[in-house]
């Protein structure tokens, strides 16, 4: 049976999501954790297969359109696939070896994951690019160690392969804004993909929390998509970026 609670907040994150494009992964972590009481390892682990189920759909639409610097993504994949790899195996040992202290370890880590997020998300809205815009486009290396600093941290709590990446790209990059979604979200299908098998290999993905999340967020992204038509763009994403930090303050205080 679906849980009314789980429904709601998969509800609440599909509309964020479809109002902003952003937002899912960095918002529903910390809401199963503080509001639904789950604890933080197996948060991130069906977390991370909810960002692939949802994200695939997104990922085919923008394959078949084109719009997917492919190189670039095989670059990043390079370093984010080992680095997921890695940081679900840092989870898995650090749960067996410590128990319920790895569980407030990984909620601090996500605490601070949060707060970066935020940061991102702000340079994103203040239209930050100064290294592409200066010309100093990155070597081929680059992408590669990137890639694997936000495939740690969406290894050990979910959050990264959208909000963290995003930035890097708007940052270093001169893609266009449509393409340099569509990267971002092939990219983040890819990552996410490879991590809830991992995490789920180790039990940390729920089968009937994530059916849960689903029924909510999948009429949840139908209407924020439908409402994004009318609220601007820049207040919801400041608003979000706020968000995402409080909830990085919350978790740091509980």
């Amino acid at each position: 049976m679906l849980d009314p609670i789980l429904v709601a907040l998969g509800l609440l994150v599909g509309v964020v999501v479809g109002l902003t494009g952003v937002g899912g992964g960095a918002l529903l972590t910390p809401l199963l954790i503080v509001v639904a009481g789950v604890r933080p390892t197996l948060a991130v682990g069906t977390d991370l297969a909810f960002a692939a189920l949802t994200k695939a759909v997104g990922a085919g639409l923008h394959l078949r359109g084109g719009s997917v610097d492919l190189p670039l993504t095989a670059r990043l994949a390079a370093g984010s696939v080992p680095g997921v790899l890695l940081g679900t195996q840092l989870v898995a040992h650090w749960e067996r070896a410590s128990g319920l202290a790895a569980q407030d370890g990984v909620a601090r880590l996500l605490a601070l994951a949060l707060l970066a997020a935020a940061l991102a998300s702000l340079a994103r809205v203040c239209g930050l690019g100064a290294l592409a815009l200066a010309g100093r486009e990155p070597g081929r290396l680059l992408p590669v160690g990137l890639g694997f600093g936000v495939g740690l941290t969406v290894g050990v709590t979910s959050i990264g392969a959208g909000s963290l990446l995003m930035a890097v790209l708007a940052l270093l990059y001169t893609l266009p804004p449509r393409r340099a979604v569509g990267t971002d979200i092939v990219h983040g299908a890819l990552l996410a993909a490879v991590g809830a098998v991992a995490h789920g290999l180790d039990g940390r993905v729920d089968p009937a929390m994530l059916a849960s999340l689903l029924a909510g967020s999948l009429p949840g992204i139908c209407l924020g998509s439908r409402l994004c038509l009318w609220l601007p763009s820049r207040p919801l994403s400041v608003g979000i970026a706020a968000l995402l930090a409080l909830s990085g303050v919350q978790l740091l205080l509980r």
